[in-house]
């Protein structure tokens, strides 16, 4: 053998294409590399994935089946519900899954009904948020009261969704009463599990209330904290862990945690909905500013911003017909004024405060480390 100095991404290729030029140990210290690079986080959902889809999937083939005996129609609404609820990142099922394991749960196949639970009320908040926003598109695909208005008009579109979504919110208790955990743990989960969907019910009203209203930063942020932290965050995560019968101490650092990564979600949601890709979102970028939705970002722009940009801000964000043109003018007056800047510090000062209660969680670095990255990849990603 000989050894040469090369750049690492041409090593990275030759080595592909040609791995009979290269010694075992260099092959694998590749491979060690390229994991490393995939990152753990991203490696535990993919093995939560690789298990969790094919249990759905089979559930809501189950469901067409069994329900079909009552009507073709209830068939269509397990069809339609597997089918809204598919291509979403299935971050609260994973973090359930992660919240057991956290608590030393180990039989991972025992929280699947849990995940699947959590994931199936994450569908019945999203439908009727669906409707409350006036929404045509989630996750590139048709809302289900717009599927259904197809039908019989929009009130039947609109019924027949919140029809839907009641069932799939029974549908999720159901799979936690029948889950194979004792029923001292169900009781307890179930408690949790009710006030979180109570707290993002609180929070949707006061959305909707603060819409005809000009709220204060903190309400705004109230609104984040019970929409977004506490149901996609707190409750997933200690969810998970009572299951696992973690220690009260942990459960506790699960939720301290799971408070500011929430904020984070919601601050990196209030910039995709300005700045996002329409083709990654799997939703018009026109949404948010069309709804005129009380965010932290358009908040801190309105505050920053001259009184001439101000003007502007206000004249577009809310006017129901804007366009994209409009949209432009919002980025250039929220970069301008700081806001974005702003918006961006305040990311990294939670994510920082968060990342300081992991030690309070695990001592287990790798189970550190996910954590991490799940911080991480909720102030960074893309939809």
């Amino acid at each position: 053998y000989s050894a040469k100095s090369v750049l690492f991404d041409d090593f990275i290729k030759d080595i592909t294409q040609n791995p009979k030029n290269y010694t075992p140990w260099a092959r694998l210290a590749v491979k060690k590399f390229q994991n490393a690079e995939v990152g753990i986080f991203k490696k535990e959902l993919d093995d939560f994935l690789a298990v969790f889809e094919p249990y759905a999937s089979n559930f809501f083939s189950s469901k067409i089946k069994t329900s079909a005996k009552y009507s073709p129609l209830i068939a269509r609404f397990y069809k339609d519900l597997g089918d809204y609820s598919h291509g979403g990142k299935r971050l609260r099922g994973f973090l359930a899954w992660l919240g057991y394991r956290l608590g030393g749960g180990r039989d991972t196949k025992r929280i699947m009904e849990i995940s699947l639970a959590l994931e199936i009320v994450h569908s019945f908040l999203l439908i009727h948020d669906d409707i409350i926003d006036d929404s045509d598109i989630r996750r590139g695909k048709a809302t289900i009261h717009k599927r259904f208005e197809k039908i019989y008009g929009s009130r039947y579109g609109v019924n027949q969704a919140i029809v839907l979504g009641d069932i799939a919110c029974f549908d999720a208790f159901d799979l936690v009463n029948s889950s194979v955990f004792e029923d001292r743990l169900k009781i307890i989960a179930q408690k949790k599990l009710i006030k979180t969907i109570l707290e993002t019910a609180y929070g949707e009203a006061l959305d909707v209330e603060y819409s005809f209203e000009k709220p204060s930063f903190a309400k705004i942020k109230a609104v984040a904290d019970l929409k977004t932290a506490r149901y996609s965050f707190v409750g997933p995560l200690t969810i998970g862990a009572v299951f696992s019968e973690a220690q009260e101490s942990r459960i506790n650092a699960l939720e301290q945690f799971g408070l500011d990564v929430g904020i984070v979600f919601q601050l990196q949601d209030d910039i995709l909905g300005i700045f996002g890709d329409e083709s990654i979102l799997g939703k018009s970028t026109l949404s948010d500013m069309r709804e005129g939705k009380n965010t932290m970002l358009i908040y801190r722009a309105r505050e920053l911003a001259s009184e001439y940009d101000r003007v502007i801000l206000n004249k577009v964000w809310g006017m129901k017909t804007a366009k994209i043109s409009d949209l432009k003018k919002v980025r250039e007056i929220v970069k301008k004024c700081g806001a974005l800047t702003w918006c961006e510090k305040e990311k990294q000062r939670l994510s920082k405060k968060a990342k300081g209660y992991i030690k309070n969680i695990t001592t287990d670095l790798y189970y550190r480390g996910i954590l991490e990255e799940v911080v991480d990849f909720v102030g960074s990603r893309e939809n």
